[in-house]
């Protein structure tokens, strides 16, 4: 007879069932960032789920919210030795309490990041709820040095082109209005549209490292909306990251993106950073052409799954 239970007062050894794959010193690391991650009120772990025969734990599946509604779903582990029938219901289990908890209304998306090597992980999330979305490719460029002489100048800003930081009150619904516009005809993971609206969208980009304001940019030609970009700080190395970044869907082809990349990439380096990251759907041509432009070079790839709150009802 097994039970699925919140891990409760035991998610140190539920932790560490979920990361045997890893070495000792790296679980017990990781753990502590778990654990740290929760104190701060980053992350929640109280829906961490285990399987329980008698007061064994013989499986776990950690799921990690955050309060913007997105929640990371780690695979199901077991406790090795089992019989492979035993093993199999325990996995099925773990994976239907999963769901119940991904499809809470406050939930809109429970995804799962794996590396390429993880094809036996990458089958069970599909075939137990969790589609395959896509594959994210990795991407990185170095930052040059300002020159001790350099000029200070905002070379984001011309006679038609201009670029401001976000103000909540004076331009918040504009930053909304444009993300949602930016969804159209997009080809990075276009099945999460329809799954949030701008506001929600913001929130949760806000989530992504460390926010400031005057690192959310809004670009205007000839006084309009046409382009945003959403770069967060991950200290304590000197990376930003581009957690968003769009272009309206009528100034698009006429190089607006390469200009607020550019724009972007000046900022940083105003800032002393020395290293920009970023990450991008595969199947978005234009995207990963205008990167390479840039001097981005891939260094990592994961595979996205995910369970979306419009789409579930097509998710088993």
């Amino acid at each position: 007879m097994i039970e699925i239970t919140r891990a409760g007062v035991s998610l140190d050894e539920a932790l560490r069932l979920q990361l045997q794959a890893f070495s000792e010193a790296d679980r017990s690391a990781r753990i502590e960032q778990f654990r740290e991650s929760e104190q701060r009120g980053v992350v929640s772990l109280h829906n961490c789920l285990v399987c329980r025969r008698g007061s064994r734990i013989v499986g776990v599946l950690l799921l990690v919210s955050q309060s913007d509604g997105t929640m990371y779903v780690w695979p199901a582990e077991t406790l090795g030795g089992l019989p492979p029938q035993d093993d199999l219901e325990i996995r099925r289990a773990l994976y239907r309490e999963a769901i119940g908890v991904v499809d809470a209304p406050e939930i809109w998306i429970g995804q799962s990041l794996l590396e390429t090597h993880q094809d036996e992980q990458s089958q069970e999330l599909a075939q137990h709820g969790f589609p395959r979305l896509t594959d994210l490719d990795f991407m990185n460029c170095s930052v040059p040095a300002l020159p001790e002489d350099a000029v200070s100048a905002d070379a984001s800003s011309t006679e038609l082109w201009e670029s401001e930081p976000f103000d909540e009150a004076a331009n918040g619904a504009e930053f909304a209005t444009l993300v949602e516009q930016t969804y159209e005809n997009t080809c990075d993971c276009p099945e999460l549209n329809g799954t949030r609206d701008g506001w929600e969208s913001l929130e949760s980009h806000r989530q992504a490292g460390e926010y400031s304001p005057e690192r959310w940019r809004l670009f205007r030609y000839e006084g309009q909306p046409a382009g945003l970009l959403l770069l967060a700080l991950h200290p304590p190395e000197a990376v930003w990251e581009v957690v968003y970044f769009g272009i309206a869907p009528r100034f698009r082809g006429m190089g607006f993106g390469q200009r607020v990349l550019e724009a972007g990439i000046d900022l940083a380096q105003k800032n002393g950073i020395r290293e920009i990251v970023l990450a991008v759907d595969v199947r978005n041509s234009p995207a990963m052409r205008l990167y390479k432009e840039l001097n981005f070079t891939q260094f990592d790839r994961r595979i996205v799954h995910a369970r979306l709150r419009a789409r579930r009802d097509h998710a088993g």
